[in-house]
């Protein structure tokens, strides 16, 4: 809700699109700084506790945004990007900890589905609703779903307790620098895949409803509904065909990247209706299984005393590549034009594609 609903309250408070770039771009570059140092403390201290730390610290943030000017935007979203660096290492770990290894990839996927269930319906609510309510009420329905947050992952914790209260007692207080050595040189392939796929994923949630807007259209929910359904649909049917395994997946990134290619180069070429619809189902394809297969894939390569420094560093490039998007495709845009945005993202999607196609691996797990 606030990936819709931000750039729209900043630029009736008078941010231009530079400036909308950089509050919107705060959030994952503040979290990718952070995300090794907060893998490192998970590994150490465990993940429930920091779990239920981070739910609390986002519902305060979350009341803080109804002081509405673009300071506090920034600011705040600097803040959520820290806790997000926190809290999505957590629910990772305790994913990977709950399921066994044949079914690692059907369950990060179905979280990562999970995540964008909102995008069926947030959109389109959103900018229904950016008419309708003041600035300050939609923030407080902002808090009150993070306030929602802290009960169910107060009932969460307890289910944990019990069961991952021996594996903390367990766990080694510390990680062989070694093993993080080997782990950040296996990552190094895969992260900038990562990076340079959220650079491009970035372009239609931060600017692709001011471009329709820009030239008359108000086609951006259908766009985002069809993209989020083609997501769902391919997340939860096309699960089991992720490879739960320590072979690096190439001809299925061949495909993933290929589609994320396609869908800004298709419109920069026309905003016919069509079109559109080509891009969004092309997006969401890619969206859906990008993430889970690259994260399947860290999570078999890397040793399990530092899993969570590891894929901190693999977030961080994602992280990275969105922050870096918001950023510099809104200086593009400034300097340029949105037609040239949308040029630069799908050569990024070109030099991506060559890099899986040049990258050779052997088939060994990092031990």
């Amino acid at each position: 809700m606030l990936l819709i609903a931000l750039p729209f309250f900043s630029q009736s408070l008078g941010a231009g699109r530079s400036e909308i770039g950089i509050i919107m771009g705060a959030y994952m570059f503040v979290s990718m700084f952070l995300r090794p140092l907060a893998g490192s403390i998970v590994d150490r201290f465990g993940p429930k506790n920091i779990f239920m730390i981070a739910l609390i610290l986002n519902a305060v943030v979350l009341v803080t945004y109804t002081v509405g000017n673009l300071w506090t935007f920034a600011i705040m979203r600097a803040l959520q990007g820290a806790i997000l660096a926190f809290f999505s290492m957590t629910v990772h770990l305790l994913i990977i900890d709950l399921l066994s290894d044949k079914v690692r990839g059907q369950g990060l996927s179905l979280l990562s589905l999970a995540s964008m269930l909102p995008y069926t319906f947030v959109p389109a609510l959103v900018l229904y609703m950016k008419n309708q309510v003041s600035m300050t009420e939609m923030f407080l329905i902002f808090a009150g779903l993070g306030f929602c947050n802290i009960f169910m992952g107060t009932h969460l914790f307890r289910k944990l307790n019990n069961r991952f209260h021996k594996k903390e007692e367990t766990s080694t207080a510390h990680s062989s620098d070694g093993g993080k050595r080997k782990a950040v040189r296996t990552l190094i392939v895969p992260s900038l895949i990562m990076l340079l796929a959220s650079i491009v994923f970035s372009v239609a949630p931060t600017f692709l409803p001011l471009y329709l807007e820009s030239r008359g259209m108000h086609s951006a929910p259908l766009y985002f509904l069809t993209e989020t359904a083609v997501l769902i649909i391919i997340r939860f049917f096309g699960r089991k065909h992720i490879p739960s395994s320590g072979v690096f997946p190439k001809w299925l990134l061949v495909i993933l990247i290929g589609c994320f290619t396609v869908s800004p180069a298709l419109i920069a070429g026309s905003l016919s209706m069509p079109v559109l619809l080509g891009a969004a189902i092309c997006n969401g394809l890619a969206l859906s299984l990008l993430y889970p297969t690259l994260m399947t894939y860290i999570s078999f390569v890397v040793p399990e005393h530092v899993r969570g420094y590891a894929i901190g560093w693999f977030i961080a490039a994602a992280d990275l590549g969105t922050s870096m998007g918001a950023f510099v495709m809104g200086w593009i845009a400034d300097e340029f034009s949105y037609q040239v945005m949308l040029e630069a993202a799908a050569s990024i999607g070109v030099v991506t594609l060559i890099l899986v196609l040049l990258y050779r691996r052997q088939k060994v797990v990092v031990q």
